[in-house]
């Protein structure tokens, strides 16, 4: 069965019939804005207003036109700048066409026809060279988020995303910890995090976890790809994630934008931008600085950024891209608590001495090329070179500080890779549009992790001791590693509703492992000791073949129905395997993990006057891996396989438009919901010390939602957001009496956010956030080490007041 489905998928993506009508030609495209927007309702008229189309919802126009014949197009619409293009139709013709917006003729016109009117779209079947048919995906308009955005609240940003699960353990959003279906949050891990389209993580392939978020402030949105995006992205489960940050004012060579916070304990930043379009060069550059002294005692941080972003278009048919971007954080950690001490007071700290240091430096470079009418070539080279410092005390909450010297543990990431991505179009016998996309990437990565004694003071210094017994590292690795993958994608349209998209992708996988580790080991009862040195040297090498089938069927003007299968895998993080605690151990035999997901939907294709989404997803998962208690030890294995299944339903709606009344308020509310159940089904060998089949997974509440409502009049508007979050278990052992704070239930908690915004004028606005608005006592995550070990608790009420200006 399974050779006569490869087969299937083989023939489907790379049978290309091609069939030219004798007599006429399609001339179609796409027109968008330079920041990829798709504009609607575009009138697009042939030689002199002879034929007349406009463009839908997704920029596209189409015409049937007599072949080998000359054309004049001319592009009209009040919110751009008229554009006339000549061509000559030889055959089949899609057009990419980007014009440029015309500001200032906008000043006392609203458009209403968006396709993002709630601030949150689909991805369109073709997008910035990537396929999206029949997959699950969302995309949230920042710019449209009334939210916390100098703190990068991700309940806020994320509020609309069903299913997802966040770690809130972050005083000012240093880092994102998002997770979902059933898979971990830690630093947004499982899923392959991006940056206009190139890896942001430390080690894509064996340490993917994202020290590094974008300033909300800066990023123009984000795009989610459910577990289909693994045949186009990589192999995670969870899917994509990426921000795509702004693009320049076009209208203007100059303009300066300063964003400026002050809240609670001490909160302050500020977020200046300059950007601004000269010639065909297009740039946005920021600089971030921001401070606290956060909820908790003894968690200060201090944090800078900076990116700047240039896009020249050479030609029409060639535009390049370069970014750069740095960022540097110092925190404070105040370390985990037991339950006792969450209970009686969730504001205490009894570690003075831990802290946390992150340098990140990315660059990348980026082209697309049109290669013909019908071809377009993206190819995206990107490079890392980054850092992570940890300094502090790693034992369990119930521990008291014994003012020693503290675990220094320091990683180094460098990494370069390059992905290219060819997208063809073209007619089918039925005279119907397929595209073909074609893909390689080639990955390599070199990390360091070392562990060794730090300082015994108080203070952010992470030098290593140098005396005579101390000066000596615990353990020292370097993890070269090699990924190259080949990948293909195709939108197989079988009539003009239906369309099939089979996938394919194939990965090397070379990961090594290079240097020692220590054991203390006792000698007498006397408390002897010798220290045993291990030198450790592994070579594994994989050959990963992951395959999917996805299906599109348009019901209707209205409704479009999805569905697709996918194959996946996740590496094991080799950086973690080594690293000696004396609380854990990890599984000598761990393995990668591997399994497949499904989704299942229906979603509405406009936005007007309501727009509704509901889908199933089901995942196989084998190998999970994950921590049991072993005779008092935390041990980190493979646990078993695990089932996990569960629906999800997003609803938003204008509630004045639904009533049919003109207004100059607007009031829009949303919901977001998903009902989650996982369950292992057979449990590995080495797990069965805690876990049973049966058991539930971690890391998965019983139900997840948020609800919201919006309002806005004339200058002014407000959001006001709840969140539903039912109760989890910690650890796959499902361990009801909580274990020195590290294992056991995560409660349910509800809790609500308010924000509000008011335009003085187009350069000048004050805005409010007022987050966690009842002051409710929770947490979201019982950490196994950094920033704990022990109850993370989230944080209390707290707020903010921006001054926005623009010049």
């Amino acid at each position: 069965m399974k050779k006569q489905f490869l087969i299937l998928l083989f023939g489907c993506l790379f049978s290309i019939q091609c069939g030219w009508s004798q007599q006429k030609s399609t001339l179609s495209g796409v027109i968008t804005t330079y920041n990829d927007e798709p504009l609607e309702d575009v009138m697009v008229s042939l030689n002199g207003n002879k034929k007349l189309a406009f463009t839908n919802r997704e920029g596209e126009f189409s015409f049937e036109l007599p072949n080998k014949r000359t054309y004049v197009l001319s592009i009209q619409s009040i919110s751009i700048e008229p554009l006339e293009k000549t061509i000559f139709l030889n055959g089949d013709t899609t057009l990419q066409i980007q014009v440029k917006q015309n500001i200032q003729n906008l000043s006392e016109i609203i458009v209403n026809a968006e396709s993002d009117a709630f601030g949150i779209r689909r991805l369109r079947s073709i997008e910035a060279g990537g396929l999206y048919e029949g997959k699950k995906t969302e995309v949230i308009n920042i710019e449209k988020l009334l939210g916390n955005k100098a703190t990068n609240n991700a309940r806020q940003a994320f509020s609309k995303i069903p299913s997802l699960n966040i770690w809130e353990s972050d005083n000012a959003g240093l880092q994102l910890d998002i997770g979902g279906r059933g898979l971990s949050p830690k630093r947004t891990s499982n899923f392959n995090t991006r940056q206009n389209g190139y890896d942001i993580s430390a080690d894509a392939l064996g340490y993917p976890e994202s020290y590094y978020t974008p300033p909300l402030q800066a990023v123009k949105q984000i795009e989610i790809i459910r577990g289909a995006g693994a045949l186009q992205y990589g192999s995670q489960f969870g899917g994509l994630v990426n921000f795509k940050m702004k693009k320049g004012d076009t209208s203007k060579p100059i303009n300066f934008e300063s964003q400026n916070t002050y809240g609670a304990f001490q909160f302050f930043n500020t977020f200046n931008s300059l950007h601004g379009q000269v010639k065909k060069l297009n740039y946005y550059s920021y600089f971030q600085y921001k401070r606290g002294d956060g909820w908790r005692s003894n968690s200060d941080f201090e944090q800078y950024g900076a990116f700047a972003g240039l896009h020249y278009e050479a030609s029409d048919k060639l535009n390049l891209s370069f970014d750069f971007t740095h960022m540097h954080y110092l925190s404070q950690q105040a370390g985990g608590l037991t339950d006792a001490v969450f209970v009686q007071d969730p504001r205490m700290s009894n570690r003075a001495r831990n802290w946390f240091r992150v340098n990140w430096n990315l660059a990348a470079l980026s082209l697309e090329y049109d290669l013909s009418t019908n071809t377009k070539i993206y190819n995206r080279t990107f490079g890392l070179l980054a850092s992570r410092t940890s300094l502090g005390l790693l034992e369990t909450p119930d521990v008291e500080d014994p003012m020693s010297n503290r675990d220094l543990i320091d990683g180094k990431f460098r990494n370069i890779g390059n992905e290219t991505r060819i997208v063809f179009s073209y007619k089918s016998v039925a005279n119907l549009k397929n595209t073909l996309l074609i893909g390689t990437r080639l990955y390599r990565g070199f990390t360091n992790f070392s562990q060794s004694f730090g300082t015994a003071g108080n203070d952010a210094n992470f030098t290593r001791v140098d005396t005579a017994f101390l000066d000596r590292r615990k353990s020292d690795f370097e993890f070269p590693n090699l990924n190259g993958a080949l990948f293909a994608e195709k939108i197989v349209r079988l009539n003009s509703t239906l369309s099939l998209i089979p996938g394919i992708r194939y990965e090397y996988i070379d990961t090594k492992s290079e240097g020692f580790f220590t054991n203390t080991i006792r000698t007498n009862s006397f408390g002897d000791f010798i220290e045993e040195v291990n030198n450790d040297t592994s070579d594994k090498q994989r050959h990963i073949f992951l395959y999917g089938l996805g299906l599109s069927k348009k019901l209707n003007s209205k409704y479009e129905l999805y569905a697709n299968a996918t194959a996946n895998y996740r590496a094991i993080n080799f950086t973690d395997v080594q690293i000696q605690t004396n609380t854990q151990l990890v599984d000598t035999l761990i393995r990668d993990e591997s399994g497949y997901s499904f989704d299942l939907g229906i979603r509405k294709r406009d936005f007007s006057p309501f727009f509704i989404e509901a889908s199933l997803f089901y995942i196989l998962y084998d190998d999970r891996i994950g921590e049991v208690i072993d005779d008092g030890l935390r041990v980190r294995t493979n646990i078993g396989s695990a089932r996990i299944f569960g629906m999800e339903l997003f609803f938003e709606m204008d509630l004045l438009a639904a009533l049919k009344k003109s207004s100059e308020h607007k009031i829009s509310a949303f919901v977001n919901g998903s009902i989650n159940r996982g369950v292992y089904t057979e449990i590995n060998e080495r797990a069965l010390v805690g876990v049973r089949s049966g058991n539930r997974l971690e890391d998965l509440p019983d139900y997840n939602i948020k609800s919201g409502i919006n309002y806005g009049y004339r200058k002014f508007s407000a959001s006001f957001q709840s969140t539903f979050v039912g109760r989890q278990f910690s650890d796959a052992a499902n361990t009801e009496n909580a274990f020195k704070g590290i294992f056991g239930v995560i409660p349910a908690y509800t809790v609500m956010d308010f924000s509000a915004k008011y335009d003085f004028s187009d350069k000048l606005s004050l805005s409010t956030n007022i987050n966690n608005l009842l002051n409710r006592f929770y947490f979201t995550r019982r950490a196994t080490a950094y920033p704990g070990p022990g109850i993370i608790p989230a944080l209390g009420r707290t707020w903010n007041i921006t001054l926005s200006t623009k010049f």
